[in-house]
């Protein structure tokens, strides 16, 4: 190969590789955490894959009192599992779905994502008496990133929703907190995903750029 084609060839892997850095540069910017109090614009934001669960499959209980109830599905494939502290959680009968909610009135709940690569969560969230019937109140939902979502419980229509969206980490939990006293937590119509990080996106195109150099080194 002549000097001239190898000035070229070298000109043009540092455009490529500095076209590379330019795009990671960009997608670092652009990372972004959205939380959801709308169920539809929640939707719209989750990818291919997704995993909704409405608890239908799981077998209502109001004794013995579960440890937690585990939900597994999506593409690629999530994992996680709800479970209240000390009292543990039950599943309550609805029309069209089942509920998961505390057995202590006290007690909040916890989503635990056991497969490290949750990036969006979201559900329906309500409160309600020993009797099941809807209250009126607010309750709080915590993402292991420090979002805080405030979700409004009614007593009739649509169910409050939380949710969020993020590309920089992993969830790691979601915690529900309710307004304890005589009012216990319940969630339901539960949607989970898994999207590529940033820095997933950015070890895949350093690794082409690798194999491109080392082709061009050989073909050289």
């Amino acid at each position: 190969m002549s000097r001239i084609h190898r000035i070229i060839r070298s000109g043009l892997m540092g455009c490529v590789a500095a076209a590379i850095g330019a795009g990671l540069l960009a997608q670092t910017a652009t990372a972004a955490t959205t939380t959801y109090t709308s169920r539809s614009s929640f939707e719209s934001s989750l990818p291919a894959g997704n995993y909704f669960n409405n608890f239908n499959g799981t077998t209502p209980t109001f004794a013995p009192i579960l440890g937690g109830v585990s939900g597994t599905g999506g593409t690629p494939s999530i994992g996680y599992t709800i479970t209240a502290p000390t009292a543990g959680v039950a599943a309550f009968p609805d029309a069209g779905f089942t509920a998961i909610g505390n057995w202590g009135s006290s007690n909040s709940m916890i989503v635990s994502f056991n497969t490290g690569n949750v990036f969006s969560a979201g559900g329906d969230i309500w409160i309600s008496d020993v009797n099941g019937n809807r209250l009126a109140g607010t309750v709080t939902v915590n993402f292991s990133d420090g979002s805080t979502v405030a979700v409004p419980s009614t007593t009739s229509g649509a169910f409050g929703f939380a949710g969020i969206t993020t590309d920089s980490a992993p969830l790691t939990s979601m915690t529900v907190v309710g307004l304890g006293g005589s009012s216990y937590l319940n969630m339901s119509n539960f949607s989970v995903a898994a999207v590529p990080e940033p820095s997933s996106i950015a070890a895949t195109a350093l690794a082409v750029a690798a194999l491109a150099g080392a082709a061009l080194r050989r073909r050289a």
